[in-house]
């Protein structure tokens, strides 16, 4: 899967008052990019940029026991952020927690600093890292997705509980960063093409 496309902002089944907090860093620029449909959405950005997110979530779904909530954040804030998962454990709050997992800092890539030499492993920091583990350790409910469809099942079947609930879905940051460009292009041409219409029609 790749991460444009597991964003959960425009899914099926959110509910009433189902709110959607969404971290900073590339999971935000997602929302704003791709989605033009959402459920009200909070965001916050901690001292760091990307601290904080799960707890901050953790605080939201039970500001909102009867709609629930839905965090999207990258596995870098998450790994920032394990102390929340034992938080997460005793509260049991009506929280879906969607980790983008692109094995390390995807929002890089969209950055000058991609082109430098510099640039692995200090700025975009890969890691093999995974949830799995840590969420049995903590008793967390847990599901993995590779793709589109496996994300969609998992996510339907998270609200449909209505309880807390991890679903890791792994991308690739390189692959999702072609599929960014790529829609630019298309962006690009159809804008094009609107602008070369409207002179013809004013012309």
């Amino acid at each position: 899967a790749t991460g444009t496309r597991a964003d959960p902002a425009g899914s099926r089944g959110g509910g009433a008052r189902h709110f959607l907090f969404c971290s900073s860093s590339l999971p935000i620029r997602h929302l704003d990019m791709y989605c033009a449909v959402a459920p009200e959405v909070l965001s916050n950005r901690g001292a760091s940029g990307i601290d904080g997110i799960l707890h901050a979530a953790l605080g939201a779904a039970l500001a909102s026991p009867q709609g629930g909530c839905t965090c999207l954040v990258g596995d870098v804030a998450a790994l920032h952020d394990l102390s929340a998962l034992p938080a997460l454990a005793a509260a049991a709050p009506p929280l879906t927690v969607v980790i983008l997992n692109n094995g390390g800092g995807g929002i890089f890539h969209y950055l000058p600093i991609a082109s430098h030499q510099v640039f692995t492993p200090y700025f975009d920091t890969p890691h093999t890292h995974s949830f799995d583990s840590v969420c049995r350790g903590f008793g967390l409910p847990y599901a993995a997705a590779s793709t589109a469809e496996a994300f969609e099942a998992a996510y339907g079947a998270a609200l449909a509980g209505g309880s807390l609930s991890l679903i890791e879905v792994f991308c690739h940051k390189e692959e999702t960063h072609r599929t960014h460009q790529q829609l630019l292009g298309v962006a690009r041409a159809v804008a094009r093409r609107v602008l070369a219409s409207g002179a013809r029609d004013s012309g």
